[in-house]
């Protein structure tokens, strides 16, 4: 069997499927910022920042778990990590609604407290999510997980707009969150066997807290990541600048995060199936990283040439602010894509602690941000902090999954070597004259032709016969 075409072909139907779900959000998203007011959008940011937090609350990792785990393979263990599922998701619903107060007052949106505490329940829906969904992709087989991301968040788009006739407000956003959740759970138990079953073992639940806790503290600060800025710019310059802000947000994080749900879904069963056979391991690492890279400088270049026409064409003239943001926040995202190749590669051996420790490298960031933000009164000063602090986390990251891995790390340095250069140059524009800038772009064109054809992406269309058949057992 011939692993790269395998890799590329599942990975194609992966990301089609994670592209309509981004989409889908992106386009509800545009919907509510041309129905409603800046503020009011802002307001509705303040949803998706919660449900940041309901995400961390709940994510001991069982989605990687139950892939990465041999004994995954067996019935039984699926149902006990079942079990475990139910014991986490309803501590999470308890901790949300204890935090939904505290919450509100920290936002400044006290009156919006009732409606986090309706975002509180989804961790109880959660907790009847078929893990066999996941546990498939052990095989190859991506069918249910692809069905669940076509069809999911589709029915909250859809759900936005009774939403918004109903109430006529930030609260539509609401609406389509709810839809949207239940319909990912609904969907986990279609076209899936065996059945959900449940079971309580003592023995899984220990080890699911030994391979969850990093996961949940990473959680944490994850979310301080990602929101810290979204935060930071609420409480400094108020819900309006948020709603702007938000949309610049939404136009980088949203792309990078596909990428990365992409590159996850299809490396790690490959790796976690290769951890004995270390040159197809590595041939599969370069792969991710050289990927990783190429889709970061492409992201940079993009943002410089259409960031401000694709604002004002998908959310109207009110939201042109965002334009003077949307380039270093590319550049903080292409930074996060290329270290999802260590992080996945150290998970594939079990080692959860990797995105543990460079987060806590890249969250050192945030209160430097805050004070650039007091200090200057501006929010570009505190997005290039940001970026700052991304590099960092990426060389720890490489750092620490290459020296606990055993992987050779030398195609993953110069991928950051090579991004870091582009993302300097292209924070530099803004205080460059115009000769200055169409060198610039020549040169993240070049870096783009040398990620395609020097980074190692070739790899995924070369027909290297890797030792997979041995590792499969059914065809994809």
């Amino acid at each position: 069997m011939v692993a790269a075409p395998v890799m590329l072909r599942s990975g194609t139907m992966v990301l089609g499927a994670n592209i309509v779900d981004v989409a889908a959000v992106l386009l509800r998203n545009i919907i509510l910022a041309r129905l409603l007011p800046v503020e009011q959008f802002g307001l509705a940011a303040t949803f998706s920042i919660l449900m940041t937090m309901v995400e961390t609350f709940q994510n001991v990792g069982l989605n990687r778990l139950v892939v990465q785990d041999a004994r995954a393979d067996h019935p039984d263990f699926v149902a006990r990590l079942h079990g475990a599922q139910i014991a986490v998701s309803l501590g999470a619903t308890l901790l949300l609604a204890t935090f939904a107060y505290p919450f509100a007052l920290a936002m400044g949106t006290p009156s919006l407290t009732p409606a986090y505490l309706l975002l509180a329940l989804v961790p109880l829906a959660n907790a009847f999510v078929n893990l066999e969904t996941f546990r498939m992709q052990r095989d190859g087989r991506f069918g249910p997980q692809v069905l669940r991301s076509i069809l999911s968040q589709p029915v909250g788009l859809l759900a936005l707009v009774p939403g918004y006739w109903w109430l006529g407000d930030h609260r539509a956003a609401l609406v389509a969150i709810m839809a949207q959740q239940i319909t990912a759970v609904v969907l986990t138990h279609i076209n899936v066997r065996p059945r959900f079953s449940l079971a309580f073992d003592p023995t899984v639940m220990r080890t699911v807290a030994a391979f969850g806790w990093p996961l949940i503290v990473n959680g944490l600060l994850m979310f301080l990541i990602l929101n810290g800025d979204r935060i930071i710019v609420l409480r400094q310059f108020g819900p309006a600048t948020l709603g702007w802000f938000s949309a610049a947000v939404m136009l980088t994080l949203t792309p990078a995060n596909l990428i990365l749900r992409t590159i996850q879904t299809i490396v790690l069963p490959l790796l976690s199936k290769m951890q004995s056979d270390r040159p197809a391991f590595q041939r599969i690492y370069d792969t991710s990283c050289s990927t990783s890279a190429l889709v970061g400088v492409v992201a940079v270049l993009g943002s410089l040439l259409f960031g401000p026409l694709v604002i004002g064409l998908l959310f109207g003239p009110k939201f042109l602010p965002a334009a003077t943001v949307i380039t270093p926040l590319a550049c903080m995202n292409a930074l996060r894509v290329l270290r999802i190749a260590p992080t996945v590669a150290a998970m594939a051996h079990g080692e959860t602690r990797n995105p543990l420790y460079a987060n806590v490298v890249r969250a050192l960031g945030v209160p430097l941000a805050a004070v650039s933000a007091a200090l200057t009164g501006a929010i570009w000063p505190m997005i290039v902090v940001g970026v700052a602090a991304e590099l960092a986390g990426a060389i720890a990251a490489g750092r620490l999954a290459h020296r606990r891995v055993g992987v050779d790390g030398a195609l993953y340095w110069r991928s950051l070597r090579l991004l870091g250069s582009c993302s300097m140059a292209a924070l530099a524009i803004p205080w460059a004259q115009w000769p200055a800038t169409l060198l610039i772009l020549s040169l993240l064109l070049v870096a783009i032709a040398r990620c395609g054809s020097h980074l190692g992406l070739t790899r995924l269309f070369r027909w290297d016969r890797w030792n997979w058949a041995a590792h499969r057992s059914h065809r994809t």
